[in-house]
């Protein structure tokens, strides 16, 4: 149980144990919600907990990878959220990574081949940029599109002089 009560499963206690012995002061933060562990981590610090919790904490397989914008976080107003679970136990284990305008992350394409197409939208949406990533192209939006439409900054009309595709046909 953590501090505000929540109630975690003795596998995610030992996990906590582990990751906080093993990293520490290097972790941001930490927190329960819904029975499920999340860390903060720093970008620099990413693949080292995320190799760790793969190969040492058995978290085989990547769920999910996207980021999100909190325009009213000055300092760092992107974050990237990565989502794990442990097959063989069924437990999940959220890893947040925190960034700065501009500021890039490595990438986990190498650590789980899932992550390629998750750090491409993310890019794609958000505009946060992958480290190493082996093909950082668009995915959902045409080459020539300019902005990331997930920010919360993005005109909720998209931009002028944008254009919309009719010429689809026999494409799609």
């Amino acid at each position: 149980m953590d501090s505000t009560g929540e109630q975690i499963s003795d596998a995610l206690k030992s996990v906590f144990g582990k990751i906080e012995e093993k990293f520490g002061a290097r972790l941001l933060g930490s927190s329960v919600f819904r029975g499920e562990l999340t860390f903060l981590v720093a970008a620099e610090d990413l693949v080292e907990v995320a190799t760790y919790c793969k190969a040492g904490l058995g978290f085989d397989r990547l769920e999910f990878l996207t980021g999100n914008h909190y325009p009213e976080r000055l300092e760092q107003p992107f974050e990237v959220a990565v989502h794990l679970t442990s097959m063989a136990t069924n437990d999940r284990l959220r890893l947040k990574v925190p960034l700065k305008e501009g500021q890039k992350m490595p990438t986990l394409s190498s650590l789980w081949p899932a992550a390629n197409w998750c750090e491409r939208e993310t890019w794609e949406m958000y505009g946060i940029e992958f480290e190493g990533h082996p093909n950082l192209i668009r995915l959902l939006t045409d080459a020539d599109f300019e902005g990331h439409p997930l920010r919360k900054d993005f005109p909720v009309r998209g931009l002028v002089g944008g254009r919309i595709r009719t010429d689809l046909k026999g494409k799609i």
